[in-house]
């Protein structure tokens, strides 16, 4: 996410109303996220976080959701409440 911010529409508009958490994972190492930031007004509010690197993207959890499969210890709890409450990500059923 943070790789690509300078081809997202108004990313200094983004950078101008929040400060970015970003940690690292594969394909997306903080030296290349920085080079990619250093050109854009607001690029220094985008902190950096150490945390243990999990290689899952929200691709692969709503995958799994659509799947059956279980998201606990992928995502907070919060999370897996707020998704299963709503019933987000399930496979549409066809009449």
């Amino acid at each position: 996410m943070a790789r690509s911010l300078p081809t997202w529409r108004k990313p200094e508009g983004v950078l101008g109303l929040a400060t970015l958490a970003v940690a690292q994972r594969a394909g997306a190492r903080r030296a290349e996220i920085e080079q990619r930031l250093a050109d854009l007004e607001g690029g220094h509010r985008v902190r950096f976080f150490d945390m243990p690197r999990m290689d899952i993207s929200s691709s692969e959890i709503r995958r799994r959701v659509r799947e059956g499969r279980p998201i606990r210890y992928l995502v907070p709890e919060d999370v897996v409440g707020y998704i299963g409450t709503r019933s987000l990500y399930r496979a549409e059923v066809t009449a």
